[in-house]
């Protein structure tokens, strides 16, 4: 356990989340921001009256005790601090309530190494992507109630864009969990024929080029392709957009004729190569996921 967490203070404050009426003051302070993001909050007699609290002494109570963490306030009114907006929203996500009932369903991709349909389970805020013969070839973590009103296929779509903002945030040496800094990047280089999905999505080298990193604060390790960090980078954006090619789209994982890829190891980083018509990006890539150089030449 990482002892630099204050456990005896998050413990005492979670616990002031304790009670209903105090939700209802949460949730109450978070209407302010539905019409114009309003931070200035709710006057003392506003806010009472939108808990309908008559007993003044129990209102002021369970007031003070979400004072500092959850709730400020001063000359009369109150606002959410960041920790009160985020209990509000992962009470509208689903996260508290509910039993969170297992789904699953097909989604309209097929797997590019053998064809067969991918199928798609959301459990827990968890969307699994499988292949029958693969297994998971896919997860990320979305809302609770995610599934709500949303087909599969558009939960996939979006869980991939989660995916592609994981990658962009990393890249800039953040954290997505708690905002931590990460531990210098270990680079490891495997074989594709260890990896028939990278084979079957077009990669042209004999390698597949990943890094790792560990978030010095909470100790959340990633370890993703080097393809991944680049697609969020603007010289990649650039060059996908002026061939038509959506940088976005679920194609960049799950299988196109429309373009190629490969990684090569370096010293201290990693080269990545990207291919479409008749046109090739190289992008170098050290060691902090930076981008030391790029070029766009005619393809071989």
């Amino acid at each position: 356990m990482d002892h630099s967490v204050a456990v005896e203070d998050a413990a005492d404050n979670i616990s002031a989340l304790a009670n209903s009426l105090r939700i209802r003051i949460l949730l109450a302070l978070a209407e302010t921001r539905h019409p114009n993001w309003d931070h200035r909050g709710m006057s003392y007699s506003d806010l009472r009256s939108a808990v309908d609290v008559e007993d003044g002494g129990r209102f002021n109570y369970h007031l003070d005790r979400l004072r500092e963490q959850f709730v400020r306030g001063t000359d009369g009114h109150y606002w959410l601090t960041t920790a009160g907006f985020r209990i509000v929203d992962d009470v509208f996500a689903g996260a508290f309530t509910g039993d969170h009932e297992t789904v699953s369903g097909p989604v309209d991709w097929t797997c590019p190494s053998d064809g067969e349909q991918l199928e798609a389970t959301l459990e827990s805020g968890v969307l699994s992507v499988s292949c029958p013969d693969h297994g998971v070839v896919f997860d990320m973590t979305l809302s609770f109630n995610a599934a709500e009103g949303r087909e599969f296929d558009e939960l996939f779509a979006w869980a991939n864009r989660r995916t592609l903002w994981y990658c962009e945030v990393v890249a800039w040496d953040v954290c997505p969990h708690c905002a931590g800094r990460f531990d210098e990047a270990t680079i490891d280089a495997a074989s594709v024929s260890d990896h028939s999905w990278f084979a079957a999505i077009g990669c042209e080298s004999s390698t597949v080029v990943t890094f790792g990193l560990r978030c010095q604060r909470c100790g959340v390790s990633f370890r993703m392709p080097a393809l991944y960090y680049v697609l969020t980078r603007p010289p990649t954006i650039a060059f996908f957009h002026d061939h038509d090619v959506d940088y976005r789209s679920l194609e960049l994982e799950y299988g196109s004729d429309s373009w190629a890829w490969g990684t090569i190891p370096r010293e201290d980083g990693a080269l990545v190569r990207l291919a479409v018509d008749d046109e090739r990006l190289e992008i170098e890539l050290d060691r902090t996921l930076e981008i030391r150089s790029y070029r766009r030449t005619a393809r071989e």
